[in-house]
């Protein structure tokens, strides 16, 4: 009689015995609180210090955003079920196209270390650094354990140099794409 107990358990063994988990990963990037679109302005004419008597000069955004008003603030996370899938993670940047002739993506910098402004009249050295239109890493982040989380707050400025023409009353733009991934 007691067997007929255990018979039942037998056969959910044999029926679950083959079937496999399959490692899976979740992959999460929140820009300033799952904002998909943000607008980082550069308005140098209602900026202190400007015009510059010296160039190169630098200016942080006059309007940032409100996790960061020097750029943008970035959360990432990974989280690995049912085993390790994702052994690193990679943050990237980059920039769609150039401003406009004379305005080059070069001369927007970032830099995920809170910094202060180079001095005027000197270039931004690291850990500034240039924006290009190919991607750029900027952090490599090995995953240890099944997750990580990580934050960043992602200063920017411009570097405005004697070349620059004025720019129209509209002013220039570009987009700053900002990529999350594991491998």
């Amino acid at each position: 009689m007691r067997y007929w107990a255990i018979l039942p358990l037998f056969f959910l063994i044999l029926f679950f015995l083959p079937l496999k988990l399959y490692p899976l990963s979740l992959i999460i990037m929140q820009v300033d609180n799952n904002n998909s679109n943000i607008d980082i302005t550069f308005d140098l004419g209602n900026t202190p210090g400007f015009p510059p008597k010296v160039y190169p000069t630098c200016y942080f955004p006059s309007s940032g955003t409100q996790s960061n008003p020097n750029g943008v603030s970035i959360s990432v996370m990974v989280i690995n079920i049912f085993g390790q899938t994702i052994s690193n993670a990679y943050l990237d940047v980059r920039a769609s196209q150039n401003p406009s002739t004379s305005i080059t993506c070069d001369q927007i910098y970032w830099t995920i270390n809170p910094q202060t402004l180079p001095p005027p009249g000197t270039e931004p050295a690291h850990p500034w650094h240039p924006l290009t239109l190919t991607w750029t890493n900027v952090d490599e982040i090995p995953i240890v354990g099944r997750s990580i989380q990580r934050q960043y707050n992602m200063d920017m400025c411009f570097k405005l140099e004697s070349d620059d023409n004025p720019t129209p009353p509209g002013g220039v733009s570009t987009t700053v794409y900002i990529r999350f991934y594991g491998l």
